[in-house]
């Protein structure tokens, strides 16, 4: 009898063991990580660094090559379907 509990206490903390916990939910930026591409002459300036050329309908193709449009708002439409407002030094990017 002894020998069963001690077998079953011991199973019940190695089951306890392997249950994991759940995983915390990643932290939600807070206000101010707007990212911003900058005009640099007839050249856009993406956050990374990189140029790009806009050819003439105002878009541009990525490094990765998607596409950027740009809506007749004069803002850019980026791949995931956010879309940079306009500034005057370039575009304000969610």
């Amino acid at each position: 009898m002894i020998r069963t509990s001690v077998t079953l206490g011991a199973l019940a903390v190695l089951v306890a063991g392997c249950v994991s916990n759940r995983p915390e939910p990643a932290p939600v930026p807070q206000g101010g990580t707007a990212k911003q591409i900058l005009r640099d002459g007839g050249q856009l300036v993406l956050p990374d660094g990189t140029r790009v050329t806009p050819d003439p309908t105002g878009g541009f193709q990525l490094p990765n090559g998607d596409y950027v449009r740009r809506d007749r708002g004069g803002a850019l439409i980026l791949p995931t379907g956010a879309r940079c407002a306009a500034t005057p030094s370039g575009y304000i990017c969610p």
